[in-house]
């Protein structure tokens, strides 16, 4: 597979496999490295609820690569140019995903296996609490920005009136579902709000970024979503460190959703408020300044503990 020089640091496209799968990937290293080095430690990169690895949480696994970490970047499956159904939005497969990029990780040359962490933003931090819970390899965490319990998030960016007839859809259509085999398919900002004010995320294309963008899910993606609680099993981290970032004016994910599990998170942890930022200020292309202390602060916490 080739290998791509960038600005400190060198890019290979590479691939493992889940669930029989293929999933795509971005391997990140430090430009100095070379073969016989010794291991370096590595963290797992997961972007949000649009499942491609090359357009926002790009920026992450990219600095910390110029920092002196190896950096996996995944597309989840059924999203970028991974193998899997189009459409089909499912934490736990993603969670799978995720303990297998651990797996792969380990078998890489250059990487220190006992020195594996995760980093999640929005859904990804979802996803990056969950696994962390269940597969003790991954040492460190952070999450920014991120979803905690699925239902609770839903019904916390909808007034009482609009969560009581989205519920009762959902409901509905899963009924149907089972009785017919029948999908129904639903626009991602239909089950979750797009921030008007904020900066738009590039568009994925097929020319520039090798796959494009997954706009619908079907309606049992919902479901999925109401029924995953990382927040139920955040305290199952302990004792390894996890660092959390909440927006204050984020209205896609409300901040009170990351402080609500950082409470629930056991020690040691470290809550860091983004004071006057947004949701998608955590990403380079939105905001250079928040971008900075989110990258950080990060990198920070991956060298004191991993």
């Amino acid at each position: 597979m080739s290998v791509m020089s960038e600005d400190g640091m060198t890019r290979e496209d590479v691939f493992y496999y889940s669930d029989g799968l293929k999933i795509t990937a971005h391997l990140y290293r430090p430009e100095s490295w070379k073969p016989g080095d010794p291991p370096l430690p590595a963290v797992i990169c997961l972007t949000g609820y649009t499942g491609r690895k090359n357009v926002a949480t790009i920026d992450i696994p990219r600095r910390l690569a110029r920092e002196g970490f190896v950096t996996l970047a995944p597309d989840y499956r059924g999203y970028g140019e991974a193998e899997g159904e189009r459409g089909r939005h499912r934490p736990l497969e993603q969670a799978q995903n995720t303990y297998d990029a651990v797996t792969y990780l380990e078998t890489i040359d250059g990487v220190d296996a006992d020195r594996i962490g995760v980093y999640g933003s929005s859904f990804g931090a979802a996803n990056a609490v969950w696994a962390a819970a269940f597969d003790p390899r991954m040492k460190v965490v952070v999450s920014a920005v991120g979803v905690h319990d699925g239902e609770r998030w839903l019904r916390s960016v909808r007034s009482a009136y609009d969560w009581y007839e989205f519920r009762d859809k959902v409901r509905a259509d899963a009924r149907q579902r089972v009785r017919t085999g029948e999908k129904t398919m639903i626009y991602r900002y239909d089950i979750y709000p797009n921030d008007p004010g904020a900066v738009e995320k590039p568009k994925l294309n097929v020319e520039e970024h090798g796959a494009e963008d997954v706009t619908h899910v079907d309606m049992e993606s919902v479901e999925a979503c109401l029924r995953y609680k990382p927040d139920w099993v955040v305290d199952r981290i302990s004792p390894r460190p996890v660092l959390f970032f909440a927006a204050e004016y984020d209205s896609i994910v409300p901040p009170e959703e990351v402080v609500a599990t950082y409470e629930k998170c056991g020690e040691p942890k470290k809550l860091v408020e983004l004071h006057g930022a947004r949701h998608n200020h955590v990403y380079e292309f939105s905001n250079t300044e928040y971008f900075e202390q989110v990258a950080g602060e990060t990198t920070a916490w991956f060298r004191q503990y991993l």
